[in-house]
């Protein structure tokens, strides 16, 4: 299944208890299209960079979502028609990010587990 991170801008007047209502809301509609929210991070409220509907400050939340297309679409048309939620943004998640980076490439006539040739040291 595809993973989705969604990251979600609340109102700077919500509580804490507020913030976690409107995540469990977003939970419940991953569930109910079979998807799984597989972590969630609340980095707190942090300034803006520009002005969204008059609001300077925010509560920015970060959702690791796994399920199919419909489900990143359907949190996406939930997020937009909240009234707490100021901004959402829905990407796939790149499977290979998270993968161990490549071995590093070899120059030409090199073999795989030869040392380097020494260097001509004569003067």
């Amino acid at each position: 299944m595809p993973q989705y991170e969604v990251i979600v801008v609340l109102e700077p007047a919500l509580s804490d208890e507020a913030v976690d209502g409107e995540i469990n809301r977003v939970r419940e509609i991953v569930g109910r299209l079979n998807g799984a929210v597989q972590e969630v991070q609340k980095w707190g409220k942090k300034r803006l960079a520009y002005e969204v509907r008059r609001r300077r400050e925010a509560h920015y939340v970060l959702l690791k979502v796994d399920g199919p297309a419909a489900l990143a679409a359907e949190v996406d048309r939930h997020c937009r028609v909240t009234e707490p939620i100021l901004k959402v943004l829905t990407v796939r998640a790149d499977p290979r990010a998270s993968a161990p980076p490549p071995p590093p490439r070899r120059k030409p006539g090199e073999r795989a587990g030869e040392a380097p040739p020494p260097a001509d040291t004569t003067v």
